[in-house]
């Protein structure tokens, strides 16, 4: 959705220009407008984007049709059994039956390969590597029909651009804890 608002936000910014230039045969008088305008067209999308983003990573609680230790007890051994990329765990840092919050940790690297040239003109490739932490905080409540609710918040932190490296993971994690519950009906905030 982002990049929709800048190629948005380009368009009218291009286009404020040529219409203003093509009216007063000024070639620079349609810079200030083009920005003006072009920002305006492409806030919305922005602020779409940014509700996007957030409902993603912290997900409206599911009501599951199991009772909330069972609940509990599911999603605690589902995190301390999963593994991602060679052998990246899960860290559980807080398992509280009590409260029926669990919080864990996944600190794992990524590497990718980069292409770039040298001052020669020669296409060289490198590989990098880049330090990927996630951290979940999940809440299980028991209800007074026999039902649990699970609200799930993650916290991502990433090195270098992609800001979305970590959404693989919050989407299989969100949909194995699915898998291992049953049905969910999703519950409004």
């Amino acid at each position: 959705m982002a990049i929709i608002a800048i190629a948005i936000g380009i368009f009218v910014f291009l286009f404020t220009g040529a219409v203003t230039n093509e009216l007063t045969h000024d070639p620079g008088v349609g810079i200030l407008p083009g920005l003006v305008l072009g920002f305006l067209a492409a806030a919305p999308l922005f602020k779409l984007a940014a509700q996007e983003r957030s409902n993603f990573l912290h997900p409206a609680p599911r009501e599951y049709n199991i009772s909330a230790k069972l609940a509990f007890a599911k999603v605690r051994d589902y995190l301390a059994e999963v593994s991602y990329n060679y052998g990246d765990k899960w860290h559980v840092v807080t398992a509280d039956t009590q409260s029926g919050r669990i919080t864990a940790n996944l600190r794992f690297m990524d590497e990718f390969t980069r292409i770039e040239g040298d001052a020669r003109g020669n296409i060289h490739s490198r590989k990098e590597r880049l330090q990927r932490f996630l951290a979940v905080e999940i809440q299980v409540r028991p209800t007074e029909r026999g039902t649990t609710i699970i609200q799930m918040d993650f916290r991502p932190t990433v090195e270098g651009a992609n800001y979305a490296a970590c959404d693989s993971i919050i989407g299989s994690l969100s949909a194995q804890i699915d898998a291992e519950l049953g049905h969910a009906l999703i519950r409004s905030q």
